[in-house]
């Protein structure tokens, strides 16, 4: 069953293959992800995977800006909490944004394993061979 969430600047999205889809959409390079919306999204991610675990698949494309120090710390620890947010593929397209990510994961010490990808299709293998591998063990 597909169902989509949408936000000002994100939609949220599962489709049929168990994979959650998110896209970010922000243009401004002056924009930071606050707290706030970080955990309306964080609460949108949980609504929609609705307890089933999951590969998460994030598209970053032509996203510009960053987050605050808070909205950061908030997702880390939400997400090292979410035990049904099993993998995270971000989909990227410029050397900032994929930058952005690998701080993120290290600073923050996040635990779920990721990959930065810059094609959408690589990316959806990712997350379904993830999935496939996951359920053999």
């Amino acid at each position: 069953m597909e169902e989509m969430i949408i936000h000002k600047h994100a939609t949220f999205w599962t489709k049929g293959n168990g994979v959650l889809f998110g896209k970010i959409r922000n243009f401004n390079s002056q924009h930071q992800l606050d707290s706030r919306t970080a955990q309306l999204y964080l609460d949108t991610i949980a609504d929609l995977s609705t307890g089933t675990p999951m590969p998460f698949l994030i598209d970053l494309r032509d996203v510009k800006g960053t987050f605050s120090s808070e909205a950061g710390l908030l997702l880390a620890k939400s997400f090292n909490n979410l035990s049904h947010i099993i993998y995270e593929v971000y989909v990227v397209n410029s050397l900032s944004i994929s930058l952005l990510v690998q701080s993120y994961k290290r600073i923050y010490h996040t635990k779920t394993p990721f990959i930065i990808c810059n094609d959408m299709e690589e990316a959806q293998e990712h997350c379904l061979e993830y999935k496939t591998r996951k359920l053999q063990k």
